[in-house]
């Protein structure tokens, strides 16, 4: 354990004088609020450990923040799930931060890397079920609605293709679905769009869920069976022609292609 005899410069570019994460670290990182009890708990402790290995942190930076000047120590990684608040965890290159401000729930927050590794989830999907969470405790902790009010989730939960919001990458995946069953796109190319606009949706955060979660889920998992460069295929992976019919079966069986009602993301 260090103490650091300057903890107020340390602390100066993470918070505001009221004790909130400072806007201008927030930059360019996102945030979300969680769920915690009493104590930082371990699943969230393991965020914050998983958060730190991804961006090569070996240590965390802690401070106290009730009355009185703060201390500021130096941990190991992982964190210390018995950690009670008000209290502040952080990288010390500032990647990642967590305020643990009172009792019922913390902000986690970070650049992508952190962010990705600490809340595999996505953000949006975090902020989702903390959202649904302090609905069910508002008859006692009415507080907590409002970091879920504060933290909403970016997008909604998208269930049907008629439902995708124009513009967004959920709806270049549908394009690009509607291209490749018309035969206007090759196989190989859907299927490197298809990673590419996966990996983008993720990184925006946009989420889907019931019969077009499962819908993007069957083609994912059979692209898994197929390669695009013919010379690496194994026994059993899918060609062109078996991916295309497959695919198809699938769009078909959400009503047939048709005119789409969204546009493809620009």
């Amino acid at each position: 354990m260090h103490i650091d005899s300057t903890p107020g410069i340390d602390l100066a570019g993470l918070l505001t004088p009221d004790g909130n994460l400072a806007p201008s670290w927030l930059s360019g990182k996102s945030v979300t609020p969680l769920a915690v009890g009493e104590r930082l708990g371990e699943i969230l402790a393991d965020r914050v450990t998983a958060g730190c290995r991804s961006t090569g942190a070996t240590h965390l930076r802690y401070a106290s923040l009730g009355a009185g000047a703060p201390v500021v120590t130096t941990r190991a990684v992982p964190a210390d799930a018995a950690t009670r608040p008000p209290t502040l965890l952080w990288t010390p290159d500032r990647q990642g931060a967590l305020l643990f401000p009172a009792p019922g729930h913390a902000l986690l927050a970070g650049t992508r890397p952190f962010m990705t590794a600490a809340v595999p989830e996505g953000t949006d999907e975090a902020r989702a079920r903390f959202t649904r969470y302090a609905r069910r405790q508002s008859a006692r902790h009415p507080e907590l609605l409002t970091p879920a009010a504060e933290y909403a989730p970016a997008h909604h939960a998208w269930a049907h293709p008629e439902d995708v919001t124009p513009n967004t990458t959920t709806a270049q995946h549908l394009y690009l679905l509607q291209e490749f069953t018309e035969g206007t796109l090759p196989a190989p190319a859907f299927a490197r769009a298809w990673w590419q606009t996966r990996r983008t949706a993720q990184a925006n955060g946009e989420r889907v869920r019931g019969p077009l979660e499962e819908l993007l889920d069957r083609v994912f998992m059979l692209l898994e069976d197929y390669e695009v460069e013919p010379h690496l295929a194994e026994p059993g992976d899918l060609s062109d022609v078996e991916l295309r019919r497959a695919i198809a079966e699938l769009w078909q069986q959400r009503g047939g292609p048709g005119p789409p009602p969204w546009n493809p993301a620009p």
